[in-house]
Parts: C-alpha cells; structure tokens; sequence
C-alpha cells in the first residue's frame, strides 16, 4: 500500500511519475491520498491506524493523479508530469480548495472524458452549422471512451435542453455494457459505502439544507417570475404595436372631412402666470385663414401681470375678451369662458399652444355631422431644443396623435387634449363643463361625452404647437400629474368598463393595460436584461479566474442570446411602427435616431411615474397642481 502524504498536486505527481521509473510491481498497489490542509505533516499514527484496520482514507480524487494512478496501476511507460496549463501561476491556489475539502471528508470526483453534450450545433468539415443530434453525442462519447484514457464521464441534466443527452445514453449503456464496462456509483469505486461517500445529515446541517433550499427556491421563482413577465411586456407591447399601427394606417385612408357648415368659433383660454408667451399664442390665434368669433382669455389670479398683457392686446383687438377672476383652478376658469362663450364651437387651447393658420378651420369641418360632440387635434412638441425635448417629440407622433388615429376609427378617443380640442357647446353644457374633481379634466370631459352618445373625432390635420418640459424635474412633475389624472378617471368611470360598444370594451381596457399596468410591468424587461448580463459578466470572470478562459458558461450564453433577440425584435417593431407614425404626420424621421437611448432613460423615468402615481392613488394622498415654468421656447411650424 502506497500512501502519498503531500504539499500539493504537483508533488505527488512527482512521486507517481518517479515510482512509473522504477522496476517495482505495482499490479496490486493501492493509493489512498492524504492531503492537509495548511500543508504537509507527519502522521504515523494515522497512516498505522488506516493500514490496520482498513478505516476509509479521506479520499481526493483529481483529473490528472487519476491519470497518473492509471499509469502506474496500467504498467504504462513513464509519463511527464501534468504542468496544468489552463491554471497557470494559480494553480496551487485554485487545488487548494480541494485538498482542503479532503480534509474534511468530502470525496472529489473528477472527469476525463468531456463530449461536451452541451453543445446544440456541430460544424461540419465543409463549416456548415448544423444541429446536433443525440446520435452526434453518442458518437461523441464512445470517440471518447475508445481514444482516450478514463471511465468517468462529464454529462449535463441542466442548464438547458438536455433531451439529447438522455437519449445518447439509452444508446451508448448497451454498447459499453457489451464492451465489458461495468456502470458503478461513486461509492463502488472509490471502495467506501454510501454513506461514507454521503453522510447521514444531522439537525444543523439539516436546517442548514432547509436554509439553502428555501434560497434556491425563491431564486428559481424570481427567475421564473422575470422570464414570463419579460415575454407577457415583449408579446404584449408587440401585439399592441402591430394593431394600434395596422388601425391607424386605415384610417388614415379612410376619406376626411370636406363640407363644413358654417359654424362660429370661440376660442377659450385659461391662463394663469402665463405673461411670457400669452401675447404669441393669441397672435397665433388670430392670424388664422377663418378667424374666430371671438377669443375668451380667463386671468384665473395671476400674479405677474398676465391679465395687463391680454387687456393690452385686447385694446386693439375687439375680439380678445378679457376676464379675470380669484385663483380657482383650470376647470373653473374655462367653465367661466364657456359661460361667457357665445360660438357653436368652443376651441379650448392651453396659453402656451401655438397654432397655424389652419387648424381651427380644419377642427371646425368635423361639426359639419351632428353627431360629433368634440374633435382632437395634433399636438406637436414646439420646443425640440435638448434630448428630454426630443423624447417628448418622439412620444407625442409617436403614441399620443398614433393612438387618436387609430381609436377614432371606433369612436374611442381617449382624450381630446386640452392643449387643442374642439366642442360642440351645446354637447359640453349638456354634461355639466369641466369638473375639478381629477388632475385630467379633459380626459373626463371627453368620457362623460362619450358616455352621453357623442362622437369623438380625431383631426390629424388641426396643428398645434405647444412649449413641452425641458428639464427632468419639470417633465417628472407634469407626467405625475397625467398619469395621477389618469388614474381618477380611470376609478371614476369604472362603470363604462364593458359598455358604450368599442370605447368600454376595447378603449378603456386599453388604457388600464397599457398606460398603468403595462408601465408597471416595463420595468420587468430592464431587469431581466440586466440579470442576464450580468449572469453572462459573472460567469465569464468566474471562468477567467478559474481557467484564464474568458467564455461565459453555455446556458449563459444561451439565455444572452434569447434575452437579446427579443429585444432587438421588439425595438425593430416599435421602430417600424414609429416611422409609419412620422410618414402620416409627415415628419422628419431624425428624431427617431434617438428611439434607441430612449428606452434606457426616458421610459424608466415614466416607470417611476407609473409606480409613484398608483402609490399615491392607493394612500388616498391628493397631489398639487405643479405649475410649470414656461420660457417661451416653443415654435409653430406652418404645414
């Protein structure tokens, strides 16, 4: 009996390779590998006790004193000693945690025969890519066993399909067993019992087994949890785009409005601390092809003169009506215009709307039918002066005008914005004006007359301008406060749900899906691409350090590559549907140079809003108004 007592791998290969030089018989040695952790001590008690009374050695088994054994046990002619490459000036590092682990008792078992079942594909001669089949990995592993030296072989049951492997095994079992290989576990080799090689566990390590299952459970759940909903937001947002794309493009060929009636026009405002750019908006207003009746601007308590500017203005134009009045809201202020409105068609703008010359005309075309109680315009970001700007531009032809072309065709506008829309006046007095109890009157007034049986229309052509938030803090108050608004509505008519033909069965759930559910679902999609790069980053470095092989493990590879496909496939769609949304708006497609980044900053930002906006709705808390400094920036480009 032979028992190797040493520093490392390296010296008991030395000792291996020195008895392979000599004359002795080794046809019925034995080896039992004593490792220490700290390095090598004297033992003669131990080495007597083992040789005794046969008590089973802690046994380390290692790839190459495997094949160094084999040598000796085989009478082979002497061989070199293993120089472990692929570990480097690492290697007593890495080994040392294996002699350490024999120390304890524990058994390594090492491999020598790798087919590398893992692999799904095959290059051929010729370097053609192929599938590879379970007969492919059979071949593999019998090339192995009658090539190389060794009876252990390295086969996979996870990590992904493994199918093959399985079958490869139904295949290769019979062929081995008529060989005359004989198939033991790993107790039967090594000579120990099961429960030598497997101990019995007691309390703590059970409760500690109790501790790493739970882990490993919770983990496999999170990771289950983040792969189905990353294909529910992929599979979701993909269907939305293709129907909401697929729509609005019919529409669009559908034949538009020529006849008009004749019909007076009022345009409304409401304005408050709005004096830097009031005076433009109503030039705007007033240099139309079809001037309006008259242009109603309610001062709702203003405090830096705003009412001086329109009054000023006001003095030589006898259309501009100027009514000033104590801080009381948006919906109260435009209530007073209605009241005081005397048109059949009340044009609503925000103060720092710009229109063209057309607009208001090709918004009054729709009243022609006496079924349309209000018509939306197309807004356009008028200030693309920096990137939140342009992201903003991208959202406003991209979603908002796309959705209104799309859900007009069933009568199922959501919202007539209140930065342009038209009404109908005798439609709006019928359900009562504007109503102060949501952040998103506009979105309320619009329900209420759908609800009523009016028809919503959408006009792509009636053009406006507006002044969008230039900065993060400004574009996270505004969007809070539409998102917050939104979710009132919502809640408010909750009874609509299911009812009023498309509008209750395909608008309404449209919004709650994706504008709050799906905003709250996103986020899902970053985080399991973040989770798989990092997966893919920290197997490649644990690899590295283990190998100096920088090459990730396969699965990672694999779930890399599935991650990454479908969001490039999803990007490619939205991309498509973005610039059939540009070619009807008839936009420079520029902006969409930008679509990219913005799926890494903008769309987290409207994450958070989401989030915060449902947090604040399920607290009760009611949220502030959040005034917006306007600059004046914004510019109307004349179609």
């Amino acid at each position: 009996e032979l028992v190797l007592d040493g520093k490392g791998v390296n010296e008991i290969c030395r000792t291996l390779s020195e008895l392979l030089d000599s004359a002795v018989s080794v046809e019925d040695a034995s080896f039992h590998l004593l490792a220490h952790a700290g390095g090598a001590r004297s033992d003669p008690h131990r080495r007597e006790t083992i040789a005794r009374h046969g008590t089973p050695p802690r046994v380390l088994y290692d790839p190459q004193i495997q094949s160094m054994l084999r040598e000796v046990t085989e009478h082979r002619h002497p061989m070199k000693v293993p120089a472990f490459p692929h570990l480097g000036m690492h290697r007593e590092r890495i080994i040392a945690p294996i002699l350490a682990a024999s120390e304890l008792g524990y058994v390594t078992v090492g491999e020598y025969l790798d087919p590398q079942d893992w692999r799904l594909v095959d290059t051929d001669s010729s370097g053609r890519v192929h599938p590879r089949t379970a007969s492919d990995v059979a071949r593999a592993i019998l090339d192995e066993v009658h090539t190389q030296r060794g009876n252990a072989i390295l086969l996979h049951d996870g990590g992904g399909d493994r199918s093959r492997t399985v079958q490869a095994i139904e295949t290769i079992v019979p062929v081995l067993q008529r060989e005359g290989y004989r198939f033991v576990t790993i107790s039967q080799l090594a000579g120990l019992t099961r429960d030598q090689v497997m101990p019995r566990l007691g309390p703590r390590d059970r409760a500690l087994r109790g501790v790493d299952l739970a882990t490993f459970d919770v983990a496999f759940a999170v990771q289950a949890f983040l792969y189905w909903a990353f294909l529910t937001a992929i599979a979701l947002g993909s269907a939305r785009v293709i129907l909401i794309t697929t729509v609005a493009v019919i529409a669009a060929r559908r034949p538009r409005a020529r006849i008009r009636d004749h019909v007076s026009v009022s345009v409304l405002i409401a304005a408050y601390n709005e004096r830097v750019l009031i005076a433009r908006t109503l030039r705007a207003v007033l240099a139309g092809e079809d001037p309006p009746l008259e242009v109603i601007v309610v001062d709702d308590g203003s405090t830096d003169g705003t009412g001086d500017v329109v009054q000023a203005l006001a003095a030589g134009e006898p259309r501009v009506r100027l009514l000033r009045q104590a801080n009381a809201g948006k919906a109260a202020a435009l209530n007073r215009a209605i009241g005081a409105a005397r048109g059949d068609v009340l044009v609503c703008l925000d103060a720092d709307t710009l229109i063209t010359p057309t607009t208001l005309s090709r918004l009054a075309l729709h009243f022609a039918d006496e079924r349309v109680g209000a018509v939306a315009g197309n807004i356009k970001a008028g200030n693309r002066v920096n990137l939140w700007t342009r992201w903003q531009s991208i959202e406003y032809v991209v979603s908002q005008n796309l959705d209104r072309r799309a859900y007009a065709l069933f009568n199922s506008v959501t919202v007539v914005p209140g930065a342009i829309g038209a009404w109908r006046r005798q439609a709006v007095q019928a359900v009562s004006g504007y109503r102060s109890d949501t952040f998103a009157e506009d979105m309320d007034l619009t329900w209420r007359l759908r609800r009523a049986g009016w028809r919503i229309a959408n006009e792509s052509e009636a053009l406006a301008y507006t002044e969008v938030p230039d900065s993060l803090a400004a574009f996270f108050k505004q969007r809070f406060r539409w998102t917050y608004g939104t979710l009132q509505c919502l809640w408010k008519h909750r009874g609509a749900l299911g009812r009023y033909g498309w509008f209750g069965r395909a608008a309404l759930p449209s919004v709650w899906l994706f504008q709050i559910l799906f905003q709250l679902l996103s986020p899902v999609i970053d985080l399991l691409i973040v989770w798989t790069l990092w997966n893919a980053g920290v197997t490649c470095v644990s690899s590295a350090l283990l190998t100096h092989d920088w090459q990730p493990l396969p699965q990672a590879i694999e779930s890399l590559a599935g991650v990454a496909t479908l969001f490039v496939f999803f990007f490619l769609l939205e991309l498509g549907g973005a610039a059939v949304a540009y070619a009807l708006d008839r936009e420079s497609p520029r902006d969409l140079l930008w679509l990219f980044w913005q799926r890494f900053v903008y769309r987290q930002v409207m994450y958070a809003v989401a989030i915060l906006s449902v947090r604040q709705a399920i607290w009760g808390r009611r949220a502030g108004w959040g005034k917006l400094e306007r600059k004046g920036t914004a510019q109307a480009a004349h179609p």
